[in-house]
């Protein structure tokens, strides 16, 4: 028998991601899934967000395919150590590196389109760990709230790529 040789990672496909997150939602709110539908959303959310920042924003994918961005330093815990990343996390404060990064560069091109969608943060509240609960406290408004700024968000991603403002190749 011989040894397996491990296969290369693929880099995240955080565009495609989203979309198919988003539709996962989108079936699971018409089931009245609300748990999965709010899971869900916010994952897509969060693709689409991290899909933005690498695609238009200046943010790269590091050795261990992680999006991150010089411009943006956050604290994080580590054990009983706090440190500073540069990394790309998750929703809700991935949408303030989305909002300090977009501002940063409001003149014109990708940052312009993308202040339109940050003016108030939607998933403030939200938690990726709500996927444990019970989902009462879980409304169809945060659900239709929560889908409502995941369409606008791979919209807008969409959007960039068409007028080709693209920060890579």
């Amino acid at each position: 028998m011989t040894a397996s040789t491990p296969s290369a990672t693929q880099p995240p496909a955080f565009a495609t991601a989203s979309r198919n997150h988003y539709r996962a939602a989108t079936l699971a709110a018409e089931r009245d899934l609300r748990i999965s539908a709010d899971h869900l959303a916010g994952l897509a959310a969060e693709c689409a967000v991290k899909a933005i920042l690498i695609d238009f924003l200046g943010s790269r994918l590091n050795a261990r395919n992680m999006p991150e961005n010089p411009e943006v330093e956050a604290l994080y815990r580590v054990g009983n150590t706090m440190k500073w990343k540069k990394q790309h996390g998750h929703l809700p404060e991935l949408w303030e590196h989305l909002t300090a990064i977009a501002h940063r560069r409001r003149g014109g091109g990708s940052g312009a389109l993308f202040t339109q969608l940050i003016w108030e943060n939607p998933f403030a509240g939200w938690d990726v760990a709500d996927r444990y609960c019970d989902g009462t406290a879980i409304t169809e408004a945060d659900i239709d709230r929560h889908l409502k700024a995941a369409y606008a968000l791979i919209a807008a991603h969409e959007q960039a790529g068409i007028l080709g403002t693209r920060t890579r190749a």
